[in-house]
């Protein structure tokens, strides 16, 4: 396991070290696996440690001990209460089966305990029109699975799987919110965004208002709706230091400083993943991007699935004139209000867990959605490397990014082939070309780009 003082050499590693100088090399017994006890003495930990230990220290963006106090404060507020009975280890980070009961989502702060919600709606299935116009070519890509499967197990030999009952929740720790330099930067997918960019393309041009630092390649559709599906092509974008880079679907209501959004994709950033892969993500807000976070770090989504966890790298990453890629993904709102996700790999849908209705309290979303967006996004400082594959939309098949059979869900509930207009808000930089050839790809589009200066 991690140690939670990441600057202090594990013993073990001294001892290595030692055996190999002096002996020529020696055995040692290797870490033990992940137990119960485990999991509490992270807790320990977290509760132990200092500012001293974090707050200046290479690799490290903490910018005083004040908000280092406010990141231990909220890990130990996330697993108050929690149970863990079974742990595992993937790529450097922790999963913890959680009891469904006890998960971060249904204990909001400041709000009344949330119910547990057990009846999911349906996943809409796609229009059954999938022609108009002329065939798309056949191109063949490959499914990616994420599930977690009985007997497949770590490196400690603990089985990577949580029990009915549990959720599996890739654990928050004090080394990966440190990374960032205070809590609200940790939770952030932006900063509350003030300045106007102006678009191309075919219809509305202010969509949305972006910072500076924010780069779009998308389509985007506004129309009442329940929900929207779509097919991601996943790749490794490249990105500049503690930056990121995505593909993703946007459901959104209203705008400003009252716009709420539930959003999914994939996602590079290292900073907060610890790699370099594209790794599985959510994301809300319920005020403009002045709320909201990332999976489950923070009190707002319910998960329901106990074979998934959100954070998860992929297997399988889409090259260049070779094999492509992806997974679906839909979000739906069910009829009491609730937001649900649904994931889709080699198999049929299976429901991951949704968003309460009173999470968006008086919201747009708390009654539908008005808007829909499909694309890529990219941040940075100074410049934006990589979005999608690196290539620009024009690049196509095999080259450039894209995702595929896009729809929505009307308010009667009924699947509807998107029709999208292009928003690109660095067009020398990143494109988009929207496709409403509806074959054996539906509607579709191509993004991307190299870089943005």
């Amino acid at each position: 396991m991690a140690t939670h003082r990441p600057h202090l050499p594990r013993p073990t590693a001294l001892l290595a070290a030692l055996c190999f100088s002096l002996l020529g090399g020696c055995q040692h017994e290797p870490e033990k696996p992940p137990s119960p006890g485990a999991f509490n003495q992270f807790i320990k930990d977290v509760a132990a440690a200092k500012a001293s230990d974090y707050v200046g220290k290479p690799g490290v963006q903490v910018e005083s001990e004040v908000a280092f106090e406010e990141m231990k404060a909220h890990i130990l507020k996330l697993y108050e209460g929690v149970t863990v009975t079974h742990s595992f280890s993937e790529n450097s980070h922790m999963v913890d089966c959680i009891p469904l009961e006890q998960q971060p989502g249904l204990r909001r702060p400041g709000a009344a305990r949330e119910a547990l919600q057990t009846e999911a709606p349906k996943p809409t299935q796609p229009p059954a029109e999938k022609k108009r116009g002329a065939e798309a070519p056949e191109r063949k890509s490959e499914i990616l699975d994420l599930l977690l499967k009985p007997g497949v197990r770590d490196a400690n030999g603990q089985e990577m799987i949580c029990r009915e009952g549990t959720i599996p929740m890739r654990r928050v720790t004090l080394e990966e919110t440190a990374r960032f330099k205070n809590l609200r930067s940790f939770f952030s997918k932006g900063s509350k965004l003030d300045d106007f960019r102006k678009g191309t393309g075919r219809g509305r041009r202010d969509i949305p208002p972006e910072d500076a630092t924010h780069y779009y390649a998308r389509g985007v559709q506004y129309v009442d709706n329940f929900g929207a599906d779509s097919w991601l092509n996943v790749w490794n974008p490249t990105v500049s230091d503690n930056q990121f880079s995505l593909s993703q679907q946007w459901i959104v209501g209203g705008d400003g400083d009252t716009k709420q959004t539930a959003e999914g994709g994939w996602q590079v950033y290292p900073q907060k993943y610890n790699s370099s892969n594209a790794a599985l993500f959510i994301f809300y807000t319920t005020a403009g991007y002045t709320d909201g976070c990332y999976n489950l770090d923070c009190s707002g989504f319910v998960q329901r699935a106990n074979n998934i966890y959100l954070g998860r790298g992929f297997t399988n990453y889409s090259s260049t004139d070779g094999t492509q890629w992806g997974f679906n993904l839909q979000w739906k709102r069910g009829s009491d209000g609730t937001w649900w996700l649904f994931y889709r790999g080699p198999e049929d849908y299976i429901t991951v867990g949704y968003y309460p209705h009173s999470l968006y309290r008086n919201g747009t979303l708390a009654t539908k959605a008005t808007q829909i967006a499909f694309g890529g996004e990219d941040t940075g400082q100074l410049s934006a490397k990589q979005m999608g594959s690196g290539q620009k939309a024009n690049a196509g098949w095999q080259k450039a990014a894209y995702q595929n059979m896009i729809f929505y869900i009307d308010t009667n509930t009924i699947s509807q082939w998107a029709n999208l207009d292009k928003y690109e808000s660095n067009p020398d930089c990143y494109t988009t070309d929207l496709h409403d050839i509806y074959g054996n790809w539906g509607t579709y589009l191509f993004l991307g780009g190299p870089s943005c200066n």
